[in-house]
């Protein structure tokens, strides 16, 4: 996964939404990963708080492929 972290003021309240890889594209004149979500996605997104990094089994890993519709 990549993690984007989002929100928040100096570390506090900070949200970080895991992304699985297939929701990434590379763009080479960016010259990074980009991402085609919007607010709205983002927001309903599954997250965890700065400090409390879930247990990744396979029951969370098929939420967060399956929020973003992209296969386990």
């Amino acid at each position: 996964y990549a993690v984007l972290s989002f929100g928040g003021l100096f570390g506090l309240g900070e949200r970080n939404y895991p992304l699985p890889w297939d929701v990434l594209t590379y763009d080479t004149g960016q010259g990074g990963y980009v991402v085609d979500l919007d607010k709205q996605m983002l927001e309903g997104a599954p997250y965890y708080p700065t400090g409390n990094e879930p247990s990744y089994d396979r029951t969370y890993e098929e939420t967060v492929h399956g929020y973003y519709g992209v296969p386990y």
